[in-house]
């Protein structure tokens, strides 16, 4: 069984040109096993000498986005 339950892809409609990706997980377990996992595995930092990341996002804006690809679970 997949623990990843729902997973979309939304294209900007105004307001910025970055694509929102938006992915429901089956429980906080799933989730915090990817994050460990494979995640973790793939956002690495090249040691303590690194240099710092901005953060993603600070304050707030209102975006719209329309849903350009989505994936559940096949049925049956």
């Amino acid at each position: 069984m997949r623990a990843k339950v729902h997973s979309r892809t939304c294209c900007p409609v105004e307001g910025t040109d970055q694509y929102l990706v938006y992915t429901r997980w089956r429980d906080e377990e799933s989730f915090q096993a990817w994050m460990e996992g494979p995640m973790k595995a793939a956002h690495q930092r090249g040691g303590d000498d690194a240099p710092k990341q901005k953060p993603a996002a600070a304050g707030s804006t209102l975006w719209s986005f329309d849903v350009v690809q989505q994936a559940a679970p096949k049925q049956g």
